[in-house]
């Protein structure tokens, strides 16, 4: 056994106050992930280098679980882990996928607050980067302009991702913002954020969401992104819109508006493959 599967066999065991059976490394993006057997419980165990990011992953899911969503159950946490349920993914299932994945997201979305409030208790991560989820009462766009599509088309232009006059056209969608969205059809709902197939899992019984970068805002953020990479199929979209219709603009303002954030967030970590993909949505949007 590797000497840093030892030490995490070691403190997961006191974390516990049980025997830990087994430790297996399996793979992760911002640290190793591990397999590990207590008895008959099996876990999933996230690392990293201390930071805040797995902490808030933690809280994260603790959040959507208070609020009857289906996730993992955190069992412990800090700074340089996550311990949590075990998964067990089916190969094959008795139900149809995309109409619990649409069942699932229809529960996150009718997670709402009292004030009315876009943004979050805290800062949220997506991928490598930090979400500002300063909160902003009413005001979606200026929220979604401010704390989503200006940080990010930055982030990319300073890392040499894109060209200035990209920078100069997402500052005029901000710009124009209101002009764009009737705000007042909009509710602000629990997102996941980062809502790729990679980041739903499906279980005999269920679907089970993973790896959030949560926040409130427009349900239709995530239907955007879920469309950006042909997440579901038809019987999704036909489930999801039956209980909640999609808005009169939504393909021809809201999705493109809302698919430039995540293209962005994606040209900041891979570079030029994305860009025709923002730039689509900027044409679509006369920018």
């Amino acid at each position: 056994m590797a000497e840093e599967t030892r030490y995490w066999q070691a403190r997961v065991s006191s974390v516990l106050g049980t025997p830990v059976d087994a430790v297996f490394e399996t793979s992760g993006q911002v640290g190793p992930i591990y397999r590990v057997t207590s008895g008959k419980t099996r876990y999933i165990l996230k690392t990293s280098r201390p930071s805040r990011t797995l902490p808030t992953e933690a809280r994260m899911l603790d959040d959507m679980r208070a609020a009857g969503v289906r996730v993992p159950e955190v069992a412990a946490s800090g700074d340089d882990f996550v311990l949590m349920e075990y998964i067990d993914t089916a190969a094959t299932v008795s139900y149809d996928r995309d109409e619990a994945a649409a069942h699932l997201l229809s529960a996150l979305h009718r997670v709402s607050n009292d004030a009315r409030m876009y943004g979050y208790y805290y800062d949220t991560p997506i991928a490598s980067f930090w979400q500002r989820n300063e909160q902003t009462q009413y005001n979606w766009a200026l929220f979604y302009g401010q704390m989503r599509l200006l940080p990010m088309v930055r982030t990319c232009y300073d890392g040499g991702r894109l060209e200035k006059s990209y920078v100069q056209r997402i500052e005029k969608v901000v710009r124009d913002l209101y002009t764009r969205i009737d705000m007042a059809s909009i509710t602000p709902s629990l997102l996941h954020g980062d809502i790729w197939s990679g980041n739903i899992l499906y279980t005999k019984e269920e679907a089970v969401l993973i790896d959030p970068a949560l926040y409130f805002g427009d349900r239709e953020v995530d239907l955007a992104f879920i469309e950006m990479f042909n997440t579901f199929g038809p019987r999704f979209w036909d489930v999801y819109t039956a209980a909640s219709p999609l808005s009169e603009e939504y393909a021809s303002i809201r999705r493109p508006l809302y698919q430039l954030y995540p293209y962005l967030v994606h040209i900041a970590l891979y570079g030029a493959p994305y860009v025709p993909g923002l730039a689509r949505c900027l044409r679509e949007l006369g920018v």
